[in-house]
């Protein structure tokens, strides 16, 4: 198995959305991604509960039975999408693929 992680600094705000909306609206829309994509066995998505300099505002967990499979979610239409939006309203991310 395999879970990708990726977490987001997400900017304070991005056209009429406040941060907080952006949060909602990534946590929907990635969790919506479980029952669209079916490589992915499991999705835990949300945001911080602890903030500080070192901390991210947000964080994804997904698990794959392959690393093959990370590639076929990465390239899928609905993830494209959710990350287009995303790559629009954060400010750093940080990704890392590792075997459980």
């Amino acid at each position: 198995m395999v879970k990708h992680i990726v977490m987001w600094k997400i900017k304070d705000g991005e056209g009429n959305m406040t941060k907080a909306e952006i949060m909602a609206k990534i946590v929907a829309d990635l969790t919506d991604l479980k029952d669209r994509i079916p490589e992915i066995v499991d999705l835990e998505v949300g945001a911080s509960l602890t903030g500080g300099d070192m901390h991210y505002d947000m964080a994804l967990a997904v698990t794959f039975r392959r690393l093959d499979d990370v590639m076929v979610y990465a390239q899928h239409p609905d993830h494209v999408k959710v990350s287009d939006f995303i790559a629009k309203v954060r400010t750093d991310r940080a990704v890392a693929d590792i075997e459980v």
